[in-house]
């Protein structure tokens, strides 16, 4: 109940799809979403194969809840080998596809191969149909969602797209769902590029079972009170998530001049007030009682956003504080199909250096032209494609290029926080801030200063927890990051006539976590590759209240000897054979 139990396998090559059962086993180990996604992909994707070619495999993954009335239940995930970073990526994105696709009866989503020529996908329950996309390849996001429409007429689809920046496998490449909402992080979209994938529309007509529902709806209601008892809730409600900008600043991490400064002297012209007046109307992800996005309307440009990442990174880390110039950066990366956070971080380091300090355009024509040539991948652009890794060895600015394991960097300085430092250094996608959040807790004084070891065994925790939570896909901006109140375990024990409490969904995201790892060591990745940019350890934050922090490597090598033995990783930062035991992962330990 609440479960299908069953995927959806397109083979593109050869134009068939199948339809698979799913072993109970696999949704008791890794309950839904990004743990089933992460297993299916594992399990069947070779050593070392390329990203880009037919080997890799583009998983969409549907949870439990997706389909149901729970709150903010709406997510889907994407699990892939990521372009930019060559390890295991995931990521999500709201609106609502991800109910679509649970309502066209499938928990997974399995794509293999590459077609030969541009296609659409068209999902329609169990029939899978492939239109002919030559006509709109080259085409924009938003314009390529609504000829989809078109062309299927269906007005009930749900549609996933990529613009030009996947069709030229840029490495950061996203893919859009509900025209402004985005997988961003990683390159999914030029995987999806790669495999001549244009869009995949889905339409679903299937009931979603549910094993108690009178005892559903009541948990669905105690939900409900949760989320709404929480303080937290009504400003992201009425502001959504840009009202982090004067709080960031005004704790004096938020990224200035290529996270140079640390704060700037007035917040003023970004901040949620100044977004406000730029609103157009209040939008909401499928079966959300919150509604925190916001779409901005002026100058001829309607869409969802900007939200905070996106403010820091287009704004103060390159100088520029007028809202309308960022929100139409936002814009262009929404059309061309790019993520706003590694763009963001690299034209940011990159314009603060020589090549672009002299020249006489304003800066903000700069970043645009940059991003343009990205997409299109022409003259530098070709470079800058290949993202902030490749950018900032070519210039010889690696040591000052925001990101980690390729993946840039989000708007919150590290240097400011040990447990930031920390996640963004063992983060399983590369430098994130999604997959723990401990600063709001350091800052109001859960620890003591010299408290590290308490930082690491949070950071460590609410990693599990959050992955738990991309199990279920349930939206932490609702429900907070990791597993927080009992209800959780609630809804899915009646929705799906399991037994879950949320120390069975932690070992859930344990698996998750560890599975990721496993993964990614695979493909080389080791300690060597847990460290924050030189730059973190030796130049201090020069302005605001923790002016003069720096995050040294001393410090760097405690967290992770401190992390790595609470995780049951060797020295090295490899999973270890005991816990690959413990927690029944023997059968995806091969090479």
């Amino acid at each position: 109940m609440a479960r299908f139990h069953k995927l959806l396998r397109i083979d593109l090559k050869t134009r068939k799809s199948i339809v698979e059962n799913i072993p109970a086993r696999y949704e008791n180990m890794f309950l839904g979403g990004k743990g089933l996604g992460t297993a299916y992909f594992v399990k069947e994707v070779p050593k070392g194969i390329d990203p880009l070619g037919p080997d890799n495999k583009f998983i969409v993954a549907t949870g439990p809840l997706n389909g149901t009335t729970a709150p903010a239940s709406s997510r889907f995930e994407i699990v892939t080998k990521s372009p930019l970073t060559g390890i295991y990526l995931d990521c999500n994105s709201g609106g609502h596809f991800g109910q679509e696709l649970k309502a066209a009866g499938f928990d997974l989503l399995i794509l293999e191969n590459s077609s030969e020529k541009p296609v659409i996908l068209f999902v329609e329950n169990e029939n899978v149909s492939f239109i002919d996309a030559s006509l709109i390849w080259g085409k924009q996001v938003y314009e390529t969602e609504k000829v989809v429409r078109e062309l299927i007429g269906t007005p009930d689809i749900r549609v996933l797209t990529i613009g030009p920046a996947g069709e030229n496998l840029v490495k950061f490449a996203s893919v859009s769902n509900d025209f402004s909402r985005n997988a961003a992080r990683g390159g999914s979209g030029a995987v999806l590029g790669s495999k001549k994938i244009k869009a995949i529309a889905v339409r679903g007509t299937t009931d979603i079972p549910v094993a108690d529902l009178k005892g559903f709806r009541k948990s669905v209601e105690k939900a409900k009170t949760v989320i709404f008892n929480n303080p937290w809730v009504e400003g992201q409600r009425k502001y959504g998530t840009v009202r982090s900008v004067e709080i960031i600043n005004q704790s004096g991490f938020l990224p200035v001049n290529n996270f140079t400064n640390g704060v700037i002297s007035s917040a003023d012209s970004i901040n949620e007030f100044a977004f406000e007046k730029r609103i157009g109307k209040v939008l909401s992800c499928g079966e959300c009682p919150v509604a925190c996005s916001k779409g901005y309307s002026r100058n001829g440009i309607q869409m969802e956003g900007p939200e905070f990442e996106t403010v820091g990174l287009f704004g103060p880390n390159m100088g520029i504080l007028d809202p309308d110039e960022i929100a139409q950066f936002n814009y262009l990366c929404n059309q061309y199909g790019m993520d706003t956070i590694t763009a963001g971080s690299m034209l940011g380091a990159l314009v603060e250096t020589e090549l672009f300090t002299d020249r006489n355009e304003k800066r903000s024509d700069i970043v645009k032209d940059l991003l343009k040539k990205t997409a299109l991948r022409e003259g530098i652009g070709d470079l800058l494609a290949e993202g902030p890794k490749a950018v900032g060895e070519k210039f010889d600015i690696l040591y000052q290029m925001p990101q980690i394991k390729g993946l840039g960097f989000p708007a919150y300085d590290p240097r400011a926080s040990f447990g930031t430092s920390l996640a963004y250094m063992t983060a399983d996608r590369g430098a994130c801030h999604l997959r723990s959040w401990p600063a709001g807790r350091e800052f109001g004084g859960m620890w003591a200063e010299d408290d590290i070891d308490g930082r690491v065994e949070f950071v460590k925790n609410q990693q599990d927890e959050k992955a738990a939570e991309e199990c279920l896909i349930v939206c932490q901006f609702v429900y907070g990051i990791g597993l927080l109140d009992k209800i959780l375990g609630e809804m899915l024990t009646v929705s799906t006539g399991e037994e879950w409490d949320l120390a069975g969904m932690k070992k859930s995201g344990e698996r998750c976590w560890t599975l990721s790892r496993m993964f990614s060591c695979r493909e080389g990745i080791s300690r060597k590759d847990d460290y924050l940019p030189e730059k973190f350890s030796k130049e201090a934050i020069t302005e605001g209240p923790i002016k003069g922090s720096v995050m040294s490597l001393e410090h760097q090598d405690y967290m992770l000897d401190k992390y790595y033995e609470l995780r049951e990783w060797d020295k090295n930062g490899i999973p270890k054979a005991s816990l690959i035991k413990r927690l029944g992962l023997e059968e995806w330990a091969g090479d």
